[in-house]
C-alpha cells in the first residue's frame, strides 16, 4: 500500500513539475543564439498587449553595456502570421513587425494547423511533426523541414507558441530558449 501511495505521489509531483515548467507571458527567458561559432546570450520577455498583440522586450550585455530594444507583433501577426522576422536586434530600436511576421514564435493559426494536421507552413517552408518532448520551458512539439533538415521545438502553448529550439537551420542561425 505504501508503495502505491509513493508511486502515486511521485506521479503527481512529476505532473505538477511538468505543468509548472510552462513559460507564461512576462517570464524572463534566456536565449542563446549560435552563428558561425559565435554565441550571443539574450534575455527575452514576451508581454501580451490589451489588443491581442505581443511585445518582445530583449536585452543583452555587449561591450560592458546593456543593450535593449523590442519587437512589437500586431494582433494580426499573433493570430495569422506566416513569416519569421530575421531583423537583427539593434540597441535602442523598437521595431513594429509587418502584419505577417512574428519573432521567436509561430502564429496561433500555424500552431492550430500543427496540432490538427501535424504540419504547418512558415516562411514558405513546410514543417512536419516528428514527435513530442519536454524542454526547460515546458512540453514541446518537435517538427522538421523535410527538404533542408531544419528542426524546431515549439512550445505546446496555444497562447505563446515559442520556437524553443532551432537547429540545423540552413541560415546557420540556431538558438535555444531556457528559463
Amino acid at each position: 500500500m505504501i508503495k502505491k501511495i509513493a508511486v502515486l505521489f511521485s506521479a503527481m509531483l512529476f505532473s505538477y513539475m511538468v505543468l509548472r515548467a510552462d513559460v507564461m507571458p512576462g517570464d524572463t527567458i534566456n536565449v542563446a543564439y549560435k552563428l558561425h561559432g559565435q554565441t550571443r546570450r539574450f534575455k527575452f520577455v514576451y508581454d501580451l498587449e490589451g489588443d491581442g498583440g505581443i511585445t518582445l522586450h530583449w536585452s543583452i550585455m555587449r561591450n560592458l553595456r546593456l543593450w535593449k530594444g523590442s519587437y512589437s507583433m500586431s494582433p494580426e501577426s499573433v493570430e495569422r502570421g506566416s513569416r519569421q522576422s530575421c531583423l537583427m536586434p539593434e540597441d535602442g530600436n523598437h521595431i513594429t513587425l509587418k502584419g505577417c511576421e512574428t519573432f521567436g514564435m509561430i502564429s496561433a493559426d500555424s500552431f492550430n494547423e500543427l496540432c490538427e494536421k501535424g504540419k504547418f507552413i512558415y516562411n514558405g517552408v513546410e514543417y512536419v511533426k516528428t514527435g513530442e518532448g519536454v524542454s526547460d520551458l515546458g512540453n514541446v512539439i518537435e517538427v522538421v523541414d523535410e527538404e533542408e533538415g531544419a528542426r524546431m521545438q515549439i512550445l505546446d502553448n496555444g497562447k505563446l507558441p515559442l520556437i524553443v529550439r532551432m537547429s540545423d537551420n540552413p541560415l546557420e542561425i540556431d538558438w535555444t530558449m531556457t528559463k
